[in-house]
């Protein structure tokens, strides 16, 4: 049916008769009578009884008037998602991450939101996860990922999560890459590569995990996990990262990950901080968006 038809409809059912639908409408009384006719001609059936003070609903119209009312709502609902869509062609988004995420699953999402945004800038800054939430909570990033923590402030919150256990990534020819599970103890005898500053909070939650990595005499210590990263594929050691930073590497089958036999650093999880209440800008809108959804694909591997 047509979309104006079901407009008049739901417009004559408000106002209870044809002239003062039509005159709320500025349209001819007898165009919009006609429209009426016509949709009881196609239903088969009458939508109003007729009556001395007006129009009144029959059963078949009270079922119209249900649908009608639906469809008119997403519909409104779709027109406001597309001007969103349209004020979101341009502009900037930026984001503070931990930077394992700047190495390969924030480069991929961004290249497949240009292909709808191509217009719209970043500003992408690796942040120490503990100070994600406050340049969230500050508007210093409209958004952020970090681990999962309950101490947060109360102006963010969490739009997705996904699983993030930290573990072994190493060469698949490694010694330890045949194992399903790994004991903190076993990665000792090699040369361990870790990154300099304190765990991310939620680690806290494993005791056992912190007491091991403050017990490490790296190897290569090194704020670059671009750098951390070759000296694993060069097969000079093993590093502890989550898989979010080595994804291209893992699915080419270049680098392996293993988690630790370790219950609490495996419900490690990584989350997109948004504003709780503040509003976003259009494109930062659609970008976390879209990063939620990136999230829950993630989840799903």
């Amino acid at each position: 049916m047509h979309a104006a038809a079901l407009f008049y409809f739901r417009e004559v059912t408000r106002a209870g008769s044809i002239r003062r639908a039509a005159a709320s409408l500025n349209v001819a009384a007898s165009a919009l009578n006609r429209q009426i006719l016509k949709l009881e001609d196609e239903l088969g059936t009458p939508l109003f009884d007729r009556l001395p003070g007006g129009m009144r609903l029959t059963i078949a119209g009270e079922l119209l008037l249900r649908h009608v009312t639906a469809t008119l709502h997403d519909f409104d609902r779709m027109r406001a998602e597309i001007d969103d869509l349209r004020e979101a062609r341009s502009g900037h988004v930026s984001v503070a991450a931990l930077d394992s995420l700047l190495v390969d699953f924030l480069p991929r999402a961004f290249d497949r939101f240009r292909a709808e945004f191509p217009a719209v800038s970043y500003s992408v800054l690796a942040v120490q996860p503990s100070d994600i939430p406050q340049a969230v909570a500050a508007g210093d990033a409209d958004m952020g990922f970090t681990f999962v923590s309950h101490q947060i402030p109360p102006t963010v919150r969490f739009l997705a999560e996904v699983a993030a256990p930290i573990g072994v990534v190493m060469r698949p020819d490694h010694p330890l890459a045949n194992r399903l599970l790994i004991e903190f103890e076993e990665t000792r005898q090699y040369n361990i590569f870790t990154q300099p500053g304190p765990l991310p909070r939620a680690a806290e939650a494993d005791p056992d995990y912190v007491t091991f990595r403050a017990s490490i005499a790296p190897k290569v210590l090194s704020n670059s996990i671009q750098m951390l990263k070759l000296c694993v594929m060069l097969n000079m050691g093993i590093a502890f990262f989550t898989r979010l930073g080595f994804l291209h590497e893992i699915e080419k089958g270049e680098l392996v990950w293993r988690p630790f036999n370790s219950a609490g650093v495996n419900r490690l999880r990584i989350g997109l901080l948004v504003p709780a209440a503040r509003a976003m800008s259009p494109p930062a809108q659609q970008l976390a968006r879209r990063l939620a959804t990136d999230l829950d694909r993630f989840a799903s591997m």
